[in-house]
């Protein structure tokens, strides 16, 4: 019997998805230019010309990858799409964030290893750098909001905060229970923008 329509859709999607974990792990583990398309498709257990009715090259499977990662955080963040983010909204962002690396963890563990080639990093930030700019921007005007006296200096460390804990995470998750560092990353957040500049020394 033929497949509906909604079969062959979730078919595809499967199939793509399988595409993308198996070069996803490739990239990581051989490195991104060293990995050919034929061995992606050998893992994968599917033919090279029907690679291309999914990707039309690495590029656009690294792209497609890193926009998957790009959404799959982003997505909780300013949950109503108001363009004004509160506490409330700030807190379950940064708990769906662990969660997410947190039940995903060999994806992520593969992402990050992915992201530290050379000239990966480079090609996803000046990407989504454009892409990025309104979540900074709601981030800075939340830190303003929250008595920030700098906000560009706090959104600065407030990223790296938070970014340096998911990495830690993923590369050490036994060193500390996650579930009590993002607490601790939510508590070092708001101590950090409700602290007023220490004055200079003398």
């Amino acid at each position: 019997m033929p497949r509906s329509p909604k079969q062959l859709e979730e078919h595809r999607k499967q199939k793509k998805k399988l595409i993308m974990d198996v070069a996803l792990e490739l990239f990581a583990k051989g490195g991104f230019h060293a990995t050919s398309i034929s061995q992606i498709t050998r893992k994968a257990g599917i033919s090279k010309g029907l690679i291309y009715n999914y990707f039309s090259s690495k590029q656009d499977m690294l792209e497609e990858i890193t926009e998957t990662a790009y959404n799959e955080v982003y997505k909780n963040f300013d949950l109503d799409k108001d363009g004004v983010l509160t506490n409330e909204e700030f807190i379950f962002f940064i708990k769906e964030t662990f969660r997410i690396v947190r039940e995903n963890m060999s994806f992520w563990q593969l992402y990050f290893a992915l992201m530290v080639q050379p000239g990966i990093q480079e090609s996803f930030s000046e990407k989504y750098q454009e892409k990025s700019k309104p979540i900074l921007n709601q981030i800075y005007a939340f830190l303003q909001k929250n008595g920030s006296t700098d906000p560009e200096g706090d959104l600065f460390v407030l990223s790296s905060l938070v970014e340096g804990a998911i990495l830690y995470l993923v590369v050490a998750p036994d060193i500390f229970p996650s579930g009590k560092m993002e607490d601790k990353i939510l508590q070092a957040c708001f101590r950090l923008i409700k602290t007023p500049e220490a004055p200079p020394k003398n």
